[in-house]
């Protein structure tokens, strides 16, 4: 895959609704080049756009990332993981882990509970886990929706369960299947994106050939207290990141950072190592991902509405 379906990718990744014409600007190429590409990464499956729903929104708050060790075969480890409903994020990873698991929770019991059913999987012989105390970046979800946000309708619902299936649906089809006008359609889709309850991206299948190289860090600080500002700064300004959390347990910030190749993924661990301070990075590399959820069901989300409404 060269630079210019990487550039594409990420530019979808950020904007999944982006009209060709806006894509052909961003990157300086004629538009039918933008739109035949397009096309042709959402034929092959290289690429799908949805509509990511905010774990606030479907009541899962607590968000936990877990570093899992395998002792034996791996592969009935991560079909097993397959199954839990609340993994969001499943990745089989270099180093002296084997496995990234992201697990979304309604509270700290429902945290423990999942931990404790992970570590009770044959073959699992450690997870560690870490708790997200701050999203700082997530590029498919964004910042947090205020709380007030956070109340739906039937239609709010009928239209995210539609772009969960396709992320660059047009208003009037949309309109077609929600039994609503073109405009009703456009104007409530840009609300819950404005609002940040939803957010429209490309995700991209991570198993095809690429030279992008899915990487993810753990940063350890030095323990001053102005100190992390400025790491976090550091971070957010990498053009590939495409998530960064403060995080309490085992680090201090995780980061994951989908670099363009190995010499630049060695470039970003050295810029980070370097800032003085950080105290300790440990690095891994996302080999296979299994799963990147962002799809929920109507029950889920109907469940929540009813919860925040009674």
């Amino acid at each position: 895959m060269d630079s210019f379906d990487e550039d594409l990718i990420r530019a979808l990744q950020l904007d999944g609704r982006a009209q060709f014409s806006t894509l052909a600007n961003e990157l300086g190429v004629h538009r039918t080049l933008v739109a035949q590409r397009v096309n042709e990464l959402l034929e092959s499956d290289e690429i799908r756009v949805l509509a990511a729903v905010h774990p606030s929104a479907v009541g899962l708050p607590v968000q936990v990332n877990l570093q899992v060790r395998i002792s034996g075969p791996t592969t009935p480890v991560f079909e097993r993981l397959l199954e839990f409903p609340n993994v969001v994020f499943l990745s089989e990873i270099s180093g002296q882990s084997q496995a990234v698991v992201e697990v979304w929770a309604a509270d700290l019991e429902d945290v423990g509970r999942s931990v404790r059913e992970i570590q009770a999987i044959e073959g699992v012989v450690e997870a560690q886990f870490t708790i997200y105390d701050r999203v700082l970046r997530r590029l498919r979800l964004g910042r947090d929706p205020e709380p007030s946000d956070l109340v739906f309708d039937d239609f709010d619902i009928a239209l995210m369960a539609e772009l969960q299936t396709d992320g660059r649906l047009t208003f009037g089809e949309l309109a077609r299947r929600t039994g609503r006008s073109a405009s009703a359609c456009r104007a409530r889709t840009l609300r819950l994106l404005e609002s940040r309850v939803m957010r429209i991206g490309a995700v991209r299948r991570r198993r095809t050939a690429t030279s992008s190289v899915l990487s993810g860090f753990g940063v350890m600080l030095t323990g001053q207290e102005d100190t992390q500002a400025s790491v976090e700064k550091m971070l957010l300004e990498l053009p590939t990141i495409e998530f960064a959390a403060r995080t309490l347990g085992r680090y201090s910030i995780i980061a994951t950072i989908a670099a363009r190749s190995l010499p630049d993924f060695t470039d970003i661990a050295r810029r980070i190592r370097e800032h003085p301070s950080v105290h300790l990075v440990e690095t891994w590399i996302h080999a296979h991902v299994w799963l990147e959820r962002y799809e929920w069901g109507m029950d889920r989300i109907l469940q929540h509405a009813r919860e925040e409404t009674s």
